[in-house]
């Protein structure tokens, strides 16, 4: 058996006949896993900006509005829970939401004319 095509040999013949997959042909076995995984594109990943450094999150995987647009993600820290989201879609987080493990959370909205993050609530989950 060649070990480096260990899903195409007159062994696995036998053994697709056996199963009930008597095709005859084979189709590498890393072509349909990899077609089923989506490509994910770095461009699509969100980041923010501090100073004159740029940090990439990674992908939003959460649709914070229900528009069928993944736009928030998440980080779990020592301290609570910090939510991340791109309101408007370019990209770059605009809105930070941070639930502290005492329930006490505060949000904030950066003004794109300043730079500066504005505090938008503040409270305590019961």
């Amino acid at each position: 058996m060649d070990v480096s095509s260990p899903f195409d040999g007159p062994d696995d013949d036998a053994t697709d006949v056996a199963h009930g997959a008597g095709s005859g042909t084979h189709v590498d076995a890393a072509e349909p896993l990899l077609a089923s995984v989506p490509v994910h594109d770095p461009h699509d990943n969100l980041w923010i900006a501090d100073g004159d450094r740029v940090w990439d999150l990674g992908p939003a995987d959460v649709d914070s509005d229900a528009d069928g647009i993944p736009d928030s993600l998440t980080r779990v820290g020592p301290g609570g829970v910090t939510v991340y989201t791109d309101t408007d879609h370019d990209g770059r987080v605009d809105a930070i939401t941070e639930v502290h493990s005492d329930g006490a959370f505060e949000s904030r909205r950066l003004d794109v004319e300043t730079g500066d993050w504005v505090r938008t609530d503040i409270g305590r989950l019961d």
